[in-house]
């Protein structure tokens, strides 16, 4: 019998993009011209987090005694960072309920020169009318700058209805794995330099083998988020009429017929409260199954983004205990929706218990001081 000599060897991993040839745009000019073209765009920055984007979009915007009227849905770190840089920067803040243009109106003071607000919050799904915020902003020679993370461009492009600045975080929509830690800027021509320079002196950068990754995932980013929104709309429609659940969090065309004009959808996000009947909610956050990039997560606000809030500003926040986080993933809901059933069942069942701190869900959270919460 014949013997070979086989050696066997492991396959080679992925070279990390090198530095472009003469003329051809690296990995992080391709991103940032991708997620332009997402958005209408000439051009856009790609930067190191949301709150390094938002923080230089907003000094970039703003003079020296400046003052900035921000949404109170804006959450920590964001918040915090807003107080601490803008004011050490001799400008203020201001955060008020953008969702309404009266509320904006009545906030603006001679020295006003920037409105902030995301287009749709989270995790309370507050929807901007942006149609009539920018409308306020344009007449009174104001800046409208719009957090569209929560929505991506695939539903909604904030420059089209007026806004002069869009930031999003790469989680949860632009991302298809949700692990990569970047923000990309747009905006309207003029004020892209002044943003780059105020950026700079920021600092950090984002490395290009995740600027590749996003530019990957961004070409599949209306493929996914056309996916998700429809299964999220499932979702919401079972727990409407279920009787462990309070309240759905989440937008309608019905009750929001003015965004028909310019939104395609209200993302994949959602959230519930549940009935104070309720018992231990660790079976409903198990409804999600095993993690993974396609499937969905359900997570408790005031255990992740609020944790690190007293009781009173979380529930001043609108954030209680019994409010759940739903990001859903592309993956058939069929499954989700039954698990989610089944457990509110048993968590009305007079032994289910009384409500306490998930165990899964303090496992599962990020960080207090975390920049965004993944999808």
């Amino acid at each position: 019998m014949t013997m070979y000599d086989v050696t066997l060897r492991a396959p080679a991993a992925p070279a990390a993009p090198g530095p472009p040839s003469a003329g051809a745009p690296g990995p992080v000019q391709r991103a940032e011209d991708a997620f332009a073209a997402l958005h209408g765009a000439d051009a856009a920055l790609l930067l190191p987090g949301v709150v390094a984007a938002t923080t230089a979009a907003l000094l970039a915007l703003t003079n020296p005694g400046g003052h900035v009227i921000a949404s109170d849905q804006t959450r920590d770190p964001l918040r915090r960072v807003l107080l601490t840089e803008l004011t050490g920067a001799r400008r203020t803040v201001s955060f008020v309920d953008c969702t309404e243009v009266d509320a904006v109106a009545a906030a603006v003071r001679p020295e006003t020169q920037v409105v902030y607000t995301p287009s749709l919050s989270d995790p309370l799904m507050k929807l901007s009318q942006l149609n009539d915020v920018a409308t306020y902003a344009q007449m009174n020679d104001l800046l409208l700058v719009v957090d569209n993370t929560v929505l991506s461009p695939a539903q909604l492009r904030p420059l089209e209805t007026g806004a002069v600045v869009v930031i999003e975080d790469a989680s949860p929509c632009l991302d298809e794995w949700g692990d990569l830690s970047a923000a990309l800027v747009t905006c309207v021509n003029r004020y892209l330099v002044p943003i780059r320079e105020q950026a700079g002196l920021l600092g950090g950068q984002v490395d290009p083998w995740a600027a590749h990754l996003l530019e990957r995932s961004l070409s599949t980013l209306e493929l996914r988020m056309t996916a998700r929104q429809a299964n999220a709309e499932r979702v919401a429609d079972a727990l409407r009429g279920h009787p462990a659940v309070h309240t759905v969090h989440r937008p309608t065309f019905d009750e929001a017929d003015w965004a028909l004009e310019t939104h395609q959808g209200f993302g994949a996000l959602l959230s519930f409260e549940v009935v104070p009947e309720a018992g231990n909610l660790d079976g409903v956050l198990a409804a999600a199954g095993p993690r993974t990039a396609a499937g969905s997560t359900l997570t408790l606000p005031a255990l992740t983004t609020h944790a690190h809030l007293s009781e009173r500003l979380r529930r001043e926040a609108g954030v209680s205990r019994r409010l759940v986080r739903v990001s859903v993933g592309i993956e058939d809901p069929a499954p989700l929706i039954r698990r989610l059933r089944q457990a509110l069942d048993a968590a009305l069942a007079p032994d289910a218990g009384a409500l306490a701190p998930a165990a899964s869900a303090v496992s599962a959270a990020p960080a207090s001081g975390a920049e965004g919460e993944s999808c």
